[in-house]
């Protein structure tokens, strides 16, 4: 029987089973090796083979909750992480501040180059020019860097979500949204997939074209363009919601007193819908947060991190960034944590919510790998916290994120 287990996911960690050599492979992750020795190992698919899923439906299904069954859009999820009084019948959406011109996507992110105070009053210039769509009140809340969340408040009956993404990167399936390895540059207005959505696909249409035209004439988008930035001109949304589903509590699903650690919002929205404590680490250098990590264990026997730092630059397709923020994951967090840990009464899994290979620039559905050290339980001997190696373990390949915990609790 477990004692305290502290969950650890590298948000895109993981680059997959395709390459011949990872950033994990090449990585010197010390520490991660020594618990990989101490610890048993496999792959598993975040959510099954040929899903390359957003973080959101990831991280739900890694916590054992399966996101085609669950039913609940990132939008909504990043506005009870953002902490929006989101009331049934809302349309919730995420965004991104974008560079658009000609009606063509040329950056998602800016760049990853606009600062939160910049983003703050580009979205106050919004709010002060766009009082209301069509009538319908609305809420544009910032996050972090280029992220915020839309939620357009109903009136006299709820908004219905089954409507297409703004941004072309990202495709709804059925009731998961996949990333898109090619993603088109060309915009495309929403559109409805039901005939009840009518009006909520018109109500987004009208926000972004809206707000792309105050964005493109705001002061700040014009000196970042004579500073040679790339302008924040558009908002790019997508993964509309509009219900919150009732969902097993995460302590009765699984009997632990839970707490989760995390920098982004959606991760935070995911935590509030399990019913998990949460605290909010955005900003906090990993050796903080591992201090954290191990405050946190006085209180909770089930600590979930989320770590950030992989993804980004495996997006931006730089494999030495990947490289380096793996390495700082493993010298900055993992040393203080195992040398602050008692190793006797404390259990740990680390794994990744998806792939994220430089190469591709975008999430993959390829397996990604897990370690899960237990005190009482006889290890693999891994050297290395990487796919190849992992795939040595003895859980093999687990075919569904969600069906992870459950296993590896069964084999203690």
């Amino acid at each position: 029987m477990l004692g305290k287990l502290i969950y650890i996911i590298l948000d895109g960690a993981s680059d997959g089973i395709e390459y011949d050599k990872t950033v994990l492979d090449i990585a010197n992750t010390s520490n991660l090796a020594k618990l990989a020795s101490l610890s048993k190992g496999g792959i598993v698919y975040p959510i099954e083979k040929g899903i390359a899923p957003e973080s959101d439906a990831a991280t739900l299904s890694m916590l054992g909750y399966n996101p085609k069954e669950l039913k609940i859009a990132r939008g909504v999820l990043e506005a009870l992480g953002a902490g929006i009084n989101f009331e049934e019948g809302d349309l919730a959406l995420r965004g991104n501040f974008a560079t658009v011109r000609d009606n063509e996507v040329i950056d998602r992110r800016v760049g990853r180059s606009l600062s939160d105070s910049e983003a703050k009053i580009l979205i106050e210039e919004v709010r002060s020019n766009l009082k209301d769509i069509k009538g319908y009140k609305y809420e544009l809340v910032h996050t972090i860097g280029h992220r915020c969340v839309l939620v357009i408040k109903k009136k006299d009956r709820p908004l219905a979500s089954k409507i297409t993404n703004i941004d072309p990167a990202y495709v709804r399936i059925g009731d998961v949204t996949h990333a898109m390895t090619e993603p088109k540059k060309e915009i495309e207005l929403c559109k409805p997939l039901s005939e009840d959505s009518l009006e909520a696909a018109e109500l987004v249409n009208i926000f972004f074209l809206e707000s792309k035209r105050i964005l493109s004439n705001s002061e700040i988008n014009i000196k970042r363009k004579i500073s040679g930035k790339l302008e924040a001109n558009a908002i790019l949304l997508r993964d509309a919601g509009s219900n919150i589903p009732k969902v097993q509590n995460f302590s009765n699903k699984y009997g632990f007193h839970p707490i989760c650690i995390a920098d982004m919002p959606v991760e935070l929205g995911i935590a509030r819908l399990l019913g998990m404590d949460y605290v909010w680490s955005y900003g906090l250098s990993y050796k903080e947060k591992a201090e954290l990590v191990i405050k946190q264990l006085e209180n909770y026997d089930f600590v979930f991190v989320h770590l950030k730092g992989a993804d980004e630059p495996g997006h931006d397709g730089d494999f030495n960034g990947k490289l380096k923020a793996i390495e700082s994951i493993d010298n900055s967090f993992f040393k203080p944590l195992l040398e602050n840990l008692d190793l006797n009464k404390t259990a740990i899994l680390v794994t990744c919510d998806h792939s994220t290979p430089p190469e591709l620039k975008a999430h993959s559905d390829s397996p990604v790998p897990f370690i899960f050290y237990n005190p009482s339980n006889r290890a693999d001997s891994l050297k290395k916290f990487s796919e190849k190696e992992c795939m040595k373990g003895s859980f093999g390949v687990i075919q569904h994120g969600y069906l992870l915990l459950d296993k590896l609790l069964k084999s203690t």
